[in-house]
């Protein structure tokens, strides 16, 4: 008999991650039902694209004990528990935020100390559960007979109501992380899972070591959103040119920026290149195609777009002055296509702090990397470009030397010029990066996921 499967999807990236990537497919082809599970306000969006014969979704709302005491308690926690250097970054950020230093000394401490002791952090989550675990999905439970329980971003806050609550009622559960930085970024597990997907070997060496999750559950099963470009077909030339206003007779240089969560000077990145194309110190022959988070407002506001500066505001993130939080949305399939379409097109990628140099390697695509804070001198440390290079995710792939890391307007303008001279420059690392972050890369990630999840 085919299992019931429950799937957790309260991410707008895990859309494209699992819903489009072939991941849901290969699931509901193996199993009686897949039971989708969204955010209450966005069942009815869902429910038009995905239901079906034998895909339910089923939206809900438990936010309130997310945001209760007890749940946010264990939550900061496991956020002090996790002693990595984007985990210093944040409690400092809090500092400046807050002015706090009693709770930012005592966080430090509680990290030094408890942090390094695994039998202390062991308990914590066995209390996490034992203490913080109300049986709210039991209707859903019931209601279903879920034969297995897959949460496909393990360190987000519904997914790990739902984990538990699949121990509790004796359903095997599995689950994934969700972004290639969480391993180090996000706290300290607070669940360990029957089964753990990660995207590659580092994740799992991570996730043992940072978790304390036997690699002994853990399968690398590669990433099925960036195996999807193995299939996609690129819109016309023409077509695409059209769709952004671009000079089809000019060569594209496709420019990521950072947003404001980051840094507060992306515009004068974006001035320094067109400053660099109208000085002559780059080819005439190109044209800046500026792509927008989807997710993260960028402040472009003191930088005029022209025939040679195009602005591509993707998803809905907006590019207005003071807007600086990320918002929230879905994205749908023409929003995936025209990403295709400009990485497919351009000649090379610029990034400042983006999983694009993911996409870049899969499409081995010449790609720049801005380590530097426009024209600014003295930057703060926290809202520094360098203090990113200090991440461990970040560590980790720039060993690997796939991208130039710049530290000033003539570096930039060196590495344009030699990219766009011969863009075979670095194929053989950005194929080493491919190999290690992607795996396999054989179009196959999908299946290996829903396999591994129904073993």
């Amino acid at each position: 008999m085919k299992p019931i499967v429950f799937l957790s999807n309260f991410h707008p990236l895990l859309t494209r991650n699992i819903l489009n990537s072939g991941v849901l497919e290969s699931l509901s082809s193996e199993s009686s039902r897949v039971i989708i599970f969204v955010f209450k306000k966005h069942e009815n969006h869902f429910k038009k694209i995905y239901q079906n014969n034998n895909i339910i979704v089923e939206g809900i709302d438990i936010d309130y004990f997310i945001k209760g005491p007890k749940n946010r308690l264990f939550s900061r926690i496991s956020d002090w528990l996790l002693d990595t250097n984007v985990r210093k970054f944040r409690k400092l950020e809090n500092l400046e935020r807050t002015g706090n230093r009693a709770r930012y000394y005592f966080s430090r401490i509680f990290t030094w100390f408890f942090g390094k002791i695994r039998p202390f952090k062991k308990l914590v989550r066995f209390l996490d559960y034992h203490l913080n675990n109300p049986k709210l999905l039991e209707p859903y439970f019931k209601k279903y007979n879920p034969d297995i329980v897959f949460a496909t971003d393990l360190f987000a806050e519904y997914d790990v109501l739902f984990l538990k609550n699949s121990r509790s009622f004796g359903v095997k559960n599995a689950a994934m992380v969700r972004s290639w930085d969480n391993t180090s970024s996000v706290g300290y597990a607070r669940f360990a899972p029957d089964k753990l997907i990660v995207h590659n070997e580092i994740g799992k060496e991570e996730m043992s070591r940072y978790h304390d999750i036997s690699g002994k559950i853990i399968q690398a099963c590669g990433i099925p959103q960036f195996e999807q470009y193995l299939k996609m077909k690129p819109s016309s030339r023409e077509e695409f040119y059209n769709r952004i206003g671009a000079d089809i007779n000019k060569r594209l240089v496709l420019f990521a920026p950072a947003g404001k969560f980051f840094i507060d000077t992306d515009w004068q990145t974006c001035q320094i290149l067109k400053d660099l194309y109208y000085e002559n110190k780059i080819p005439q022959d190109i044209q800046f195609l500026i792509r927008l988070h989807p997710f993260n407002a960028v402040d472009l506001s003191q930088v005029e777009p022209d025939s040679n500066f195009i602005v591509d505001i993707t998803g809905p993130a907006k590019s207005e002055a003071g807007v600086a939080a990320k918002v929230v949305g879905e994205l749908d399939d023409s929003f995936y296509q025209h990403i295709f379409d400009s990485l497919y097109y351009s000649s090379l990628i610029i990034n400042a702090i983006s999983s694009i140099i993911v996409d870049a390697a899969a499409l081995d695509k010449p790609l720049i990397t801005v380590n530097f804070n426009g024209w600014e001198k003295n930057v703060p440390t926290l809202k520094s470009l360098k203090r990113w290079r200090l991440e461990e995710n970040q560590i980790s792939w720039m060993r690997i030397g796939m991208t130039p890391l710049v530290n000033n307007k003539e570096e930039l303008a060196l590495w344009i010029n030699n990219y766009l001279k011969d863009p075979t420059l670095h194929q053989d690392k950005r194929k080493n990066f491919k190999d290690i972050y992607c795996g396999k890369f054989d179009g196959k990630s999908a299946e290996r996921i829903a396999s591994f999840v129904l073993s």
